[in-house]
């Protein structure tokens, strides 16, 4: 005759199961609330970084007409150097702002995780070549790893094992994510890398596409 199980340890394990399963769903539901919490205030920063920019192009303008009106005066007056003194206040003025502007425009890319090329189209910044213009980027020098630590080992998988499981949902999270728009009509001939529509360069190989 078969051992009968005792019914207090089948409860015990359905309840184990239950709460893996309810800790691997909230574990999910908590990452993707992060990873979506994340992107609204890289959102929200932008957009206050790129009102400031306006502003300030505003104030630039502004700066322009002042400018204009001070030669033009200068220009009534047959005696342009009349209006050196306020020209030239106004031209650092212009200088000082655009740097500011210079500024911001690069906290924009290291939020967006961007770079600009030489030919002045903004680019992923692991993009090793401009699919527009070809021109080459350095490949980053790799930082050294030290470990304060011995690295911890990954154990096996084994049915159960919420550690495991949650490892798993994360590497299927990765997976799910969506990737960026391509033409998948194009691939590069050298690499067979995924090219977008527009682009006359590969950006992996820096392959000519056309």
């Amino acid at each position: 005759m078969f051992n009968e199980v005792p019914y207090e340890i089948i409860s015990s394990r359905e309840e184990c199961s239950y709460m893996s399963i309810f800790k691997k769903i909230s574990d999910t539901v908590s990452k993707g609330v992060t990873t979506a919490t994340e992107k609204a205030q890289q959102t929200v920063e932008v957009t206050r970084l790129n009102a400031q920019i306006s502003g300030k192009r505003k104030e630039i303008d502004k700066l322009f007409a002042i400018i204009g009106e001070s030669v033009y005066e200068g220009y009534l007056s047959n005696d342009l150097s009349l209006a050196e003194s306020k020209v030239l206040p106004r031209c650092n003025e212009i200088t000082a702002i655009r740097e500011e502007i210079a500024v911001l425009d690069d906290r924009i890319k290291a939020i967006r995780n961007e770079k600009d090329c030489v030919c002045g189209k903004r680019l992923p910044e692991d993009t090793r070549f401009c699919p527009s213009c070809g021109h080459p980027f350095p490949e980053p020098e790799p930082e050294p790893v030290v470990f304060d630590k011995p690295p911890v080992q990954m154990d096996p998988y084994v049915p159960g094992d919420t550690v495991a499981e949650d490892r798993a949902a994360g590497s299927e999270e990765e997976e799910a994510r969506p990737t960026a728009h391509v033409d998948n009509r194009q691939i590069c001939n050298s690499c067979s890398t995924p090219l977008y529509a527009d682009s006359h360069y590969c950006p992996a190989c820096g392959q000519p596409t056309r």
